[in-house]
């Protein structure tokens, strides 16, 4: 790699500073200088969170975090391949079918990126699926064995419909649905109905958020059509009923979200793509926010802040790694605008401040779709503007016009 390295970079701007180590160190919040030691000396790589910190304590306008991203590349373009010549070497020195031993480094990195998707920032975690789709690609054209293909198949539609479901959340539904066709196409050819009941429902997902109610409800329908038992039948129902919400159908939405809830109470396990875990389950705490939305979309805020109460805290007291910063910010939205409807505009705003203290890498556009239709909401109140909340509309004017986490 030209140029200097990150370490000298990083050596180059505290000396200019008159820091030392230890002072540089402080300022970023770390324990001692140990790590920063090796970091300079080219010892150990920095991790994005300490690019990130290091940035902004030595004010390099983006130029760490940019050599940071390159010696990350310089190293999978090392790293990536000797592992793949390895799997290559066991599977021709074991007779194992090829292919065999790249679909289980596959399911496993997509299992891995499921879980992460709930609680890490869209940017990163869209490069990785990027990579993995890709590896797919080329053990495909390897012409593997018929089980192997349709193992490929399977895992490469879900690596693809998670990333439309990423590509909506950075802010382009048109892209996102292109995604979600290609995933779509892949899971017919895979012969898995689950899968492309999940597509289904992710285009669903996606025209929704993209202002296309309509062809929501009917991407939810045909999710209906394939969904099996269980938490996906669960996810189609409450799809069903938010988008039946959205467009004026109360009827039509509380009996949806009497089916999902009642779904709901499915003991059995996961199916096959509910396997991977993270963001392709539907667990209750997401069955609440969902509930929680569809009540607030009709008109009845008591149901509203009932259910987005019980999924925030069915989020909050749940395992960390389960955290669903989206899901739990979308459902705080749900609840202040029951309580602006009540005139309680310090309470909307209690709710909102983890919302409004995300950072920019998890600004994502539902949640800038949620605060909006708070601020829609405290204008069509009758409020006097009361200085509470005049306080919340501009705090949400300063969130919502903040560049969101596109990369």
């Amino acid at each position: 790699m030209s140029g200097p390295s990150f370490g000298d970079e990083v050596r180059d701007l505290r000396s200019q500073r008159g820091w030392s180590q230890r002072q540089l160190a402080k300022r970023i919040g770390a324990r001692n200088s140990g790590a920063l030691c090796r970091v300079e000396k080219g010892e150990r790589n920095p991790t994005p969170e300490l690019a990130d910190a290091l940035d902004v304590a030595l004010d390099a306008g983006g130029r760490l975090i940019a050599l940071a991203a390159a010696t990350h590349e310089s190293d999978i373009e090392t790293v990536g391949p000797a592992a793949q010549r390895s799997m290559e070497f066991a599977e021709w020195a074991s007779g194992l079918p090829t292919g065999s031993l790249g679909v289980e480094s596959v399911i496993y990195e997509l299992g891995r990126i499921a879980i992460s998707y709930v609680h890490d920032k869209p940017q990163p975690l869209f490069e990785d699926l990027q990579r993995l789709r890709d590896r797919q690609w080329q053990l495909l054209r390897a012409r593997p064995a018929a089980g192997v293909r349709r193992e490929l198949l399977f895992t490469a539609g879900v690596t693809v419909v998670l990333l439309a479901q990423v590509t909506g959340n950075l802010g382009d539904p048109r892209a996102a649905m292109q995604q979600a066709l290609a995933a779509k196409a892949l899971a017919a050819k895979a012969g898995h109905p689950g899968l492309q009941s999940w597509v289904s429902g992710t285009q669903a997902l996606i025209a929704e958020w993209g202002g296309n109610p309509v062809a929501a409800y009917d991407f939810a329908c045909q999710a209906s059509a394939l969904a099996p038992a269980g938490e996906q039948l669960t996810r189609v129902a409450a799809l069903q009923a938010r988008c039946a919400a959205r467009l004026g159908r109360a009827d039509d939405a509380r009996a949806a979200i009497t089916r999902a809830l009642h779904a709901g109470e499915w003991v059995g396990g996961p199916d096959e793509v509910g396997a991977f875990g993270g963001v392709l389950r539907f667990p209750t705490a997401k069955l609440a926010y969902y509930a929680g939305s569809t009540y607030r979309l009709i008109g009845d805020g008591g149901l509203a802040e009932r259910y987005g109460l019980e999924a925030i805290t069915s989020y909050t007291a749940g395992p960390a790694h389960e955290y669903s910063y989206g899901d739990a910010a979308i459902a705080r939205t749900d609840v202040a605008i029951a309580r602006v409807h009540r005139g309680e505009f310090e309470g909307a705003g209690d709710v909102l401040v983890p919302v409004l203290d995300l950072p920019v890498g998890q600004r994502i556009s539902p949640v800038c779709v949620g605060l909006r239709a708070v601020e829609r909401s405290l204008q069509s109140v009758q409020s006097g503007r009361a200085s509470s909340a005049a306080q919340l509309s501009k705090e949400i004017a300063r969130f919502t016009t903040t560049p969101t986490a596109l990369p």
